[in-house]
């Protein structure tokens, strides 16, 4: 979806606020506002941005709430991203095209549109052109970590990646943390503390995929630490099938409560 439509059909499944939070880009923020004051729409939304940070221990992804967008160490460091994330999208392609799997860099940057190509848009096109049966077939053969075109990704550490979030005067929040595969709470809360260290201030706790053991223990870590608590369905549209944008699995939507407890930290920042 483009911006525009992203927020027209936020309005009408009656959300009452969104982040935008793109991997390192924040080119969706104003066409977004834009689009909510030119359509008087009765929606708030969040500027934001996700960067995949450099971490030993794991998958780490940072998102930054209420970010400003003309904030020019935070452009410049996403521009240095998206040129990578560019580089790193020719070199899956030199792969793909070694498995007999043909897709031209044009096709990419069309479907991306603006936004940045990653992955998800190549198991987009592998699915269009008859490569693969699903987007899932696509990443589980070709893309994934150890699949045969995996190509890894140019990070920033994660230190570097919170307080560029923290100088563009936003909110570091650990995105989807699942991902670092640590169930053992004792262990979570020694990473979350070193994390803490170096600037983190919030928790994803609500998350699709996130079971409810792991939803409880993120939340009682966030009380315990006085992190910020967030939620997000991470949507993709048709990137991401079997993902709602607002929708949550065994939990009612999340209340603007959340969103409010987000705004009284910023003010103690």
């Amino acid at each position: 979806m483009t911006p525009a439509e992203l927020v027209q059909y936020a309005s009408t499944i009656g959300l009452r606020a969104i982040a935008i939070t793109d991997h390192d880009t924040l080119d969706g923020i104003e066409p977004a506002q834009s689009a909510v004051s030119d359509l008087e729409l009765e929606l708030e939304v969040v500027p934001g941005v996700e960067i995949s940070a450099d971490y030993d221990l794991g998958i780490l992804h940072i998102l930054g709430f209420f970010i400003r967008s003309d904030h020019s160490d935070l452009q410049k460091s996403l521009n240095f991203l998206r040129i990578e994330r560019r580089s790193r999208i020719s070199k899956i392609l030199a792969k793909l095209q070694a498995q007999n799997v043909f897709i031209r860099e044009e096709e990419v940057k069309k479907i991306a549109g603006d936004g940045s190509p990653g992955r998800p848009h190549l198991a987009n096109l592998m699915f269009r052109k008859g490569y693969v049966k699903t987007i899932q077939e696509a990443f589980d053969r070709y893309l994934k970590k150890g699949a045969c075109a995996y190509v890894p990704k140019v990070k920033l550490p994660a230190h570097k990646t919170l307080q560029l979030i923290t100088d563009a005067g936003g909110i570091p929040v650990m995105a989807h943390p699942y991902l670092l595969n640590q169930n053992n709470p004792d262990r979570f809360e020694e990473i979350v503390i070193s994390l803490i260290d170096i600037g983190l201030k919030g928790i994803e706790a609500y998350y699709p995929k996130h079971t409810r053991e792991q939803t409880r223990m993120y939340v009682r870590l966030a009380s315990k630490l006085d992190l910020v608590v967030t939620g997000g369905t991470d949507y993709h549209g048709a990137n991401k099938p079997g993902t709602e944008l607002g929708v949550f699995p065994d939990r009612p939507p999340l209340p603007y409560s959340i969103l409010e407890d987000m705004k009284k930290r910023l003010k103690d920042l």
